[in-house]
Protein backbone atom coordinates (compact mmCIF):
# COMPACT_ATOMS: atom_id res chain seq x y z
CA UNK A 1 0.00 0.00 0.00
CA UNK A 2 1.15 3.47 -1.03
CA UNK A 3 0.04 6.60 1.58
CA UNK A 4 0.86 9.88 1.61
CA UNK A 5 1.11 11.96 5.00
CA UNK A 6 2.01 15.56 6.11
CA UNK A 7 5.82 15.05 7.94
CA UNK A 8 4.27 17.05 10.91
CA UNK A 9 1.93 14.54 11.55
CA UNK A 10 2.80 11.94 14.21
CA UNK A 11 4.03 8.87 12.69
CA UNK A 12 2.36 5.40 13.08
CA UNK A 13 3.62 1.89 12.92
CA UNK A 14 0.98 1.58 10.15
CA UNK A 15 3.11 3.91 7.74
CA UNK A 16 5.70 1.39 7.35
CA UNK A 17 8.48 2.58 5.67
CA UNK A 18 8.45 6.43 5.72
CA UNK A 19 10.41 8.41 2.56
CA UNK A 20 10.77 11.69 2.77
CA UNK A 21 10.22 13.93 -0.17
CA UNK A 22 10.75 17.65 0.21
CA UNK A 23 13.99 19.20 -0.65
CA UNK A 24 15.25 20.57 2.23
CA UNK A 25 14.44 19.17 5.79
CA UNK A 26 11.10 20.52 7.94
CA UNK A 27 11.82 23.13 10.17
CA UNK A 28 12.13 22.10 13.65
CA UNK A 29 11.69 18.79 13.25
CA UNK A 30 14.65 16.38 14.41
CA UNK A 31 15.70 12.46 12.54
CA UNK A 32 14.16 10.94 15.56
CA UNK A 33 11.05 12.85 15.63
CA UNK A 34 9.99 12.58 11.89
CA UNK A 35 11.38 8.49 11.72
CA UNK A 36 12.22 8.96 8.55
CA UNK A 37 13.92 5.83 6.69
CA UNK A 38 14.52 7.27 3.11
CA UNK A 39 15.36 10.92 2.42
CA UNK A 40 14.38 11.84 -1.56
CA UNK A 41 15.58 15.59 -2.11
CA UNK A 42 15.29 15.41 -5.58
CA UNK A 43 12.57 12.86 -6.36
CA UNK A 44 11.49 14.48 -9.79
CA UNK A 45 13.77 13.04 -12.57
CA UNK A 46 16.88 15.02 -13.19
CA UNK A 47 17.30 17.23 -16.32
CA UNK A 48 19.30 15.52 -19.04
CA UNK A 49 21.36 18.32 -19.34
CA UNK A 50 22.66 18.01 -15.75
CA UNK A 51 23.25 14.42 -15.91
CA UNK A 52 27.46 13.22 -16.90
CA UNK A 53 28.43 10.45 -19.25
CA UNK A 54 28.92 8.10 -16.37
CA UNK A 55 25.58 8.86 -14.95
CA UNK A 56 22.14 7.56 -15.93
CA UNK A 57 22.87 8.81 -19.51
CA UNK A 58 25.25 6.33 -20.12
CA UNK A 59 23.30 3.51 -19.09
CA UNK A 60 20.41 5.05 -20.59
CA UNK A 61 22.17 5.02 -23.98
CA UNK A 62 23.01 1.08 -23.52
CA UNK A 63 19.48 0.12 -23.18
CA UNK A 64 18.01 2.63 -25.91
CA UNK A 65 16.38 4.69 -23.42
CA UNK A 66 16.18 8.25 -22.18
CA UNK A 67 17.50 9.13 -19.09
CA UNK A 68 14.65 10.71 -17.56
CA UNK A 69 12.73 7.11 -18.39
CA UNK A 70 15.36 4.84 -16.82
CA UNK A 71 14.82 7.28 -13.44
CA UNK A 72 11.54 6.76 -13.09
CA UNK A 73 11.32 2.85 -13.67
CA UNK A 74 14.41 2.48 -11.18
CA UNK A 75 12.56 4.77 -8.51
CA UNK A 76 9.13 2.95 -9.06
CA UNK A 77 11.44 -0.66 -8.69
CA UNK A 78 12.97 0.59 -5.29
CA UNK A 79 9.50 2.15 -3.95
CA UNK A 80 7.47 -1.46 -5.40
CA UNK A 81 10.32 -3.45 -3.92
CA UNK A 82 10.32 -1.81 -0.65
CA UNK A 83 6.23 -2.25 -0.26
CA UNK A 84 6.50 -5.65 -1.24
CA UNK A 85 9.26 -6.36 1.25
CA UNK A 86 7.84 -3.83 4.39
CA UNK A 87 3.93 -3.48 3.70
CA UNK A 88 3.14 -0.47 3.19
CA UNK A 89 5.42 2.68 1.68
CA UNK A 90 4.26 6.46 3.24
CA UNK A 91 5.27 9.39 1.44
CA UNK A 92 5.97 12.07 3.83
CA UNK A 93 5.76 16.07 2.88
CA UNK A 94 5.54 19.44 4.10
CA UNK A 95 3.92 21.20 1.11
CA UNK A 96 0.80 20.81 -1.40
CA UNK A 97 4.23 21.45 -3.78
CA UNK A 98 6.07 17.97 -2.76
CA UNK A 99 3.07 15.99 -3.78
CA UNK A 100 2.91 18.12 -7.33
CA UNK A 101 6.17 17.75 -8.25
CA UNK A 102 6.02 13.66 -7.33
CA UNK A 103 6.33 12.67 -11.07
CA UNK A 104 6.11 8.85 -11.60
Amino acid sequence: MLKIKGIYQLPEEEDGFRILIDESWPENLSLEEAQVDLWLKDISPPDPDQLSEGDLRGSADVIGENPGELWRKTALKLIRDTEKEKGTVTFLCSTLQSIKELQF
